[in-house]
């Protein structure tokens, strides 16, 4: 089994709740290891297609189970295996799966102003891996890709790749918050500048600390103009 794979489902409402449709595993290069889709046992009242890209007319004739998708996926994967994926509790759930060695992208990527919620799939890779996912109705390959790409990007980066914590690149954090002003942060490393910053932050290259002090000057000039 491979060491990890990322992993999305989609799912639709039933008259038991919540039930898996489709799911779609991708190893670390982002090669498709299975994409199936399921029909739940019970009546279906919602597909949600405007979410999930599930029609009734694609179930129409498929006879996979979800105990026949959890066969295969363990086939795929073994106990030691890590699951990437974003909001993972809701696929495991679907999955009705218990496993121990996952990596949540909603959990590396907190929110920057309230702990209580996520960012979602979408924000993240049009933000950090700058193109965008989820035009219309959602692709579980496509979302499992961009899950693994993320985590990938913050192991390559380190742990406050990605949040408002301070990165060990910094020469000078300067934060200015006059009524009138925005926050301002400047960043030694050209290829963290917008990756790193929060969304509420702007953020200018500087290699010294007089580079960041211009900056700064130019920056709060700018913003009594307008």
């Amino acid at each position: 089994p491979p060491e990890a794979v990322a992993l999305d489902c989609e799912m639709c409402e039933t008259a038991a709740g919540p039930e898996l449709t489709r799911i779609s595993i991708v190893d670390c290069s982002g090669k498709v290891l299975m994409d199936d889709l399921v029909k739940p046992e019970v009546p279906i009242i919602d597909y949600k297609t405007q979410y999930s890209g599930i029609t009734a007319e694609m179930l129409k004739d498929v006879t996979t189970t979800l105990q026949d998708a959890q066969r295969r996926l363990a086939d795929i994967i073994s106990a030691d295996s890590i699951i990437v994926g974003h909001s993972l509790e809701n696929d495991l759930h679907a999955l009705r799966l218990f496993h121990p060695r996952v990596v949540d992208t909603a959990i590396l990527f907190p929110h920057a102003r309230d702990s209580k919620r996520k960012n979602s799939l979408r924000y993240l890779t049009k933000r950090f891996l700058g193109r965008v996912i989820q035009q219309g109705e959602h692709d579980s390959t496509e979302d499992a890709r961009a899950a693994l790409e993320l985590a990938l990007l913050k192991a390559k980066h380190g742990r406050d790749f990605g949040t408002c914590a301070p990165s060990s690149n910094t020469l000078l954090l300067s934060r200015l918050q006059p009524s009138s002003f925005d926050i301002v942060s400047y960043e030694v490393s050209n290829h963290m500048l917008i990756r790193q910053a929060c969304p509420h932050v702007n953020v200018v290259p500087a290699r010294s600390d007089r580079d960041a002090l211009r900056g700064a000057r130019s920056h709060a000039h700018s913003q009594r103009q307008t």
